[in-house]
C-alpha cells in the first residue's frame, strides 16, 4: 500500500485548522462535523470542518486553500449546496480534509453530526432521508435504460445503468429497515445485504446482464406498494416477481 495517514497526523491537522480559525477575524464560528462530532471516528475517518464566514468569503476561501496546500495538500474538488462551498482536499498522506465555507447567516447544523467549537449557529431545517417515491422513480428510469441498452447491444452502457439502478434499490431497502440510506452508509447494517449479491453482473455478456437485471427488478418490486407502479416496473423484466 502507499502512504497512509496516521491518527496522530490527522489529529494534528484538525488542531491546526481550529487554531487557524480562531485567529482569522473573518471566521466567526467553527464546527467539527461528520463522525468525529458524534464520537464515531475510526482509523479511516477523514476530517470534516465547517467555518462561519461573515465577510470576504472569496478571500477566505483563497487564503484557506493556500493554507491547505502549504500543509501538503496535493489537490481539491469543490461541491456546492446553495451558497455553501464544500472544498475537499486530498493530502499527500491520503488524508481527506473537507472544509465547508458557510455564510454566517446560514451557518448551523443540518443533521446530528455537528459539534460547535465557537461562535453561534443558526437554527436550520434538518436534512431528512431520501424520498422513497423519488428513489423508486429513479430506479425505474435506470431500469428502462438497462432494457433499452441491452436491446441495442450496448452492453457496457447497460452495465452502468444496472449499477445505477442497484444503488437506488439498495437505498430503498435501507429506508425500509431504518438505517442510513445515503452514500451506502447503512448497507452493511442491513439484515441481509447479501440479498443483492445476485444483482451484480459477473460479466458484460448480455445473458449475464439480463440475469442480474431480472434479480434486481424483483428486489425493486419488494419495495413498491402502488399496484400501478409495480405493473410498470414488472414490464421492465416480465419474468421478475417479488421474492417470497
Amino acid at each position: 500500500m502507499g502512504t497512509v495517514f496516521s491518527v496522530s497526523e490527522r489529529d494534528q491537522v484538525r488542531r491546526d485548522l481550529v487554531n487557524a480559525a480562531e485567529i482569522d477575524h473573518r471566521v466567526v464560528g467553527a464546527a467539527v462535523t461528520g463522525s468525529a462530532a458524534v464520537g464515531k471516528e475510526d482509523r479511516w475517518s477523514d476530517i470534516d470542518f465547517a467555518l462561519s464566514v461573515d465577510s470576504e468569503m472569496d478571500a477566505v476561501v483563497t487564503d484557506w486553500t493556500a493554507l491547505m496546500y502549504a500543509c501538503d495538500a496535493v489537490g481539491h474538488v469543490d461541491l456546492r449546496r446553495g451558497s455553501v462551498l464544500f472544498r475537499v482536499f486530498l493530502m499527500r498522506s491520503s488524508l481527506q480534509v473537507d472544509i465547508a465555507f458557510w455564510p454566517s447567516s446560514e451557518f448551523g447544523a443540518t443533521g446530528p453530526t455537528f459539534q460547535l467549537l465557537f461562535g453561534e449557529a443558526n437554527d436550520l431545517p434538518q436534512i431528512g432521508p431520501p424520498d422513497r417515491t423519488e428513489l423508486i422513480g429513479l430506479a425505474w428510469l435506470y431500469g428502462l435504460h438497462v432494457r433499452s441498452s441491452l436491446a441495442r447491444g450496448r452492453v457496457w452502457q447497460a452495465l452502468q445503468m444496472l449499477n445505477g439502478m442497484r444503488e437506488h434499490v439498495m437505498s430503498l431497502r435501507c429506508l425500509t429497515e431504518c438505517v442510513l440510506a445515503v452514500q451506502g452508509r447503512g448497507l452493511d447494517d442491513l439484515r441481509d445485504p447479501a440479498a443483492f449479491a445476485g444483482t451484480i453482473a459477473r460479466s458484460a455478456h448480455p445473458d449475464e446482464l439480463g440475469r442480474a437485471f431480472h434479480e434486481l427488478t424483483g428486489l425493486l418490486l419488494v419495495e413498491i406498494t402502488d399496484a400501478g407502479v409495480a405493473q410498470a416496473v414488472r414490464a421492465l423484466s416480465p419474468e421478475a416477481s417479488a421474492p417470497r
